[in-house]
């Protein structure tokens, strides 16, 4: 019990908040060295800059959806976004990426702010492509390296947003959506590990973005519909 609050009431306090991560790895470590700055971060104070979820719940609301339409109307953040270059980028804007502030890092050339680059290598080193399943042998690749690269992402995103964290971060706005690929793809890894300890990370996913453009719902108790039996 802390602060006055029974187990069941502490529980409900701090359902859906998105889990402190203590990153300890080597790669983080160097992240800390090389970031000047965390990612911008930011949220309005009038009456549209408020999340209702009872405005996007349908008639037949899961329980974990009831559980978010039971919370007061939250604030809607933005994020900052560094543009990661892909496959239909020129040459030229691959160069501008590399000469805009990039450092190496494990050996590796990246804007340290870039959530886009932490997810790829994260997925890279696992040997997955990003969206792709993890079935029961496990990830192709080095399972602990990924996760090292996924934590060192979501060290990034926890240092650019306020503690505890369960306000709304939309994955509609584009300039949100490498946060939430970036937290999906860390809850997605150490699923592999422990499904246990990811179950809070795609919990606070759906409480982030209730009407989960990403799917994270199905990893959580009580997030879709039980099949009725017959």
């Amino acid at each position: 019990m802390t602060l006055g609050l029974t187990k069941e009431e502490e529980a409900g306090a701090f359902e859906g908040v998105m889990p402190w991560l203590r990153a300890t790895g080597e790669i983080t470590d160097l992240v800390k060295a090389k970031l000047d700055r965390p990612l911008a971060a930011w949220t309005g104070t009038a009456d549209h800059d408020l999340f209702d979820a009872n405005d996007h719940i349908e008639d037949r609301p899961t329980p974990l959806e009831k559980k978010i339409a039971a919370l007061a109307p939250r604030p809607m953040w933005r994020m900052e976004r560094i543009w990661l270059p892909d496959g239909e980028s020129s040459p030229e804007e691959d160069e501008a990426y590399e000469k805009a502030a990039c450092v190496e890092i494990d050996g590796r050339l990246l804007h340290p702010r870039c959530l886009e680059a932490y997810a790829d290598f994260a997925y890279s080193c696992a040997g997955l492509d990003e969206g792709e399943g993890i079935d029961e042998d496990g990830v192709p690749g080095d399972l602990e390296e990924a996760l090292e690269w996924a934590e060192a992402g979501v060290w990034l995103i926890q240092q650019s947003l306020p503690f505890p964290f369960r306000d709304v971060l939309e994955y509609g706005p584009i300039d949100n959506r490498p946060a939430i690929r970036m937290l999906l793809a860390y809850a997605t890894l150490l699923r592999a590990k422990s499904p246990r300890k990811a179950t809070p990370w795609f919990r606070a996913l759906v409480y982030m973005d209730p009407q989960d453009r990403i799917g994270a719902r199905y990893f959580v108790p009580g997030g879709t519909h039980r099949a009725k039996s017959r």
